[in-house]
Parts: structure tokens; sequence; C-alpha cells
């Protein structure tokens, strides 16, 4: 039986932090016999949950200690008891993940219930408001060139691509530290403002198979008074519990095309490069 989506939610929770990654990057590549080598987590957690089907088996692994479970319980559950075998922690980690996400559809369901009479409009949907704050925030630190590491996650990465007359130049980068000076070089190379489009037409959000949020962000690229080019931009998103539990980028996707005439808006619809990550999940509750 397939991983469930609330046990992938919690996998990442347990596995993707600065102290446990490398367990899941090892553990990733044993269960691959070493023949895949994930650098990324995300990555491995795609791989743990093609290759081991079922979140127990997963868990028993030996990589998986009875200490690292109990650490993750309780910095979740501080008044868990302590006389715990393995087995016990396993069945108590995945019973917390369950009871979670049902507390959180409950809450979800009580505020609905105050404004039962209220229908949403798509566009204000939670997922969008998450996605026009942050595509407030990072533009407006962006452009001011206040946008610093610790708003990224470290092993953030990179995926530019430029496109002007003279043809097509594409660069990757896999830290926080190259994602940061390659967009503010290519930015001052330039001269670029970026002007989001900060409309429903212009900023949504999605949500891919293993729970990360994804924002599509277009808009206009300025030099001076001129208008010069248009924007394209994809980032995924996680929760860093370090971080006040704020949403930080982890991967970023860009595009940069210069044109003689380019719209007064650019809008989603019209995008080159979005028109895939355009068809993921729309979610209509909150987001935990």
């Amino acid at each position: 039986m397939p991983i469930s989506e609330i046990h992938k939610r919690g996998l990442r929770d347990l596995l993707v932090s600065e102290q446990n990654t490398p367990v899941l990057i090892q553990l990733a590549k044993g269960t691959t016999k070493n023949v895949c080598n994930p650098k990324d987590p995300e990555e491995a957690l795609r791989l743990l949950s093609t290759y081991i089907p079922d979140i127990y088996i997963l868990l028993s692994k030996r990589a998986i200690t009875k200490e690292l479970l109990f650490t993750y319980l309780h910095s979740r559950q501080p008044e868990a008891n302590t006389d715990f075998t393995k087995a016990d922690l396993i069945t108590k980690v995945i019973q917390y993940w369950e009871e979670d996400q049902e507390s959180k559809r409950w809450l979800c369901r009580g505020q609905s219930a105050v404004v039962s009479t209220y229908k949403l409009n798509e566009e204000d949907y939670p997922i969008h408001a998450i996605a026009k704050k942050f595509g407030e925030w990072f533009f407006e630190r962006f452009n001011s060139n206040s946008l610093s590491l610790v708003d990224l996650w470290t092993d953030a990465a990179l995926h530019l691509t430029i496109m002007a007359n003279d043809g097509i130049n594409e660069s990757e980068c896999t830290t926080a530290a190259e994602v940061l000076s390659t967009l503010t070089s290519t930015k001052e190379q330039f001269g670029f403002h970026f002007n989001p489009n900060l409309t429903h037409a212009g900023i949504q959000g999605r949500m891919d198979s293993y729970g990360q949020v994804v924002v599509l962000c277009c808009g206009t690229l300025h030099t001076c008074d001129s208008c010069v080019g248009v924007f394209e931009c994809a980032f995924g998103l996680l929760r860093d519990p370090y971080a006040h539990n704020n949403w930080k980028p982890k991967k970023v996707k860009c595009m940069l095309k210069s044109e003689l005439k380019p719209p007064e808006l650019h809008s989603l619809c019209l995008s080159e490069t979005l028109q895939a990550a355009l068809e993921l999940p729309v979610p209509t509750d909150e987001l935990g």
C-alpha cells in the first residue's frame, strides 16, 4: 500500500532537518543499493517512498534509530512516556502524525462553520494567500538588496534561464550562498527591477505530491523607466522549524526573457515555463 500524503509530510518533518538529513540521504542510498546517490532531501524522500511503500517497514530501518524517533517524538509531545521499545515509538510517531492531521482538519472545520454562509472564491484559498504574501515579501527584499542567506534554506537550489537576442544562458547552483550570489549578480549586471504581477492572474500557489508549497509568479523586468522583458518564477517552499516555522524557499526556478514590446502585465496563463506546474493540485483548506 503506497505511503499516504499524511505519512509523507510526517517523514519530511522527521527527516528533513540539519541533524537528520544525513540519515535520510544514507537511507535512500542504502535502499537503492547505492545505485542512486541523492544530494537533495526531496529526491531522497521520493526514492524512499518509491522503494519502501510501507511506512512501518521504512521506520523500522536500522538507520532510523530508537534515539532518533524518541528525540523527535519528545520534541513534539514533551509529556510522552520514555519507556518505549522502537516498535512502540514507531507506532506512537505514526499515531502523532495522524492525530495532528485530524486536529488540523477539525480546526479548519470549526473555522469554516463560522463562515459557512460564505463561499470562498478560488483566489481566496489559503494557498494563494501564502503565495501572494511570499511574493510581496521576496521581491520587496530582492529589489531593495536586503535578501539574505537566512531567508533561504542552506541547501537551496536555483535553475536560472536568461533568454536574450544573442541566445539562451542557463545556470544552476545548489547552496544558499550561490543562489543569493547568482540572483543578485544577475540583477545588478542588467540593472533589473522585478515588478511582480501580484493579482491572482500573476501569482498563485500549488501543492506538489510531497506537500511542498509551490509559488508560481510572473511579472515584468524594468531598467530605469523602461520595461525590457518578463520573468517567470517557481519557488518551492518548506517551513523552517528553526525560524518560527516560516516558509522559506528551497528550490527556485527562474526564467528572464528580454522583449522589445513586453506586456503591461505578464500573466501565468501566458507563461512559457510554468504550464506544467499550473497543473499541480490547488488545496482549498488551511495548510498545516
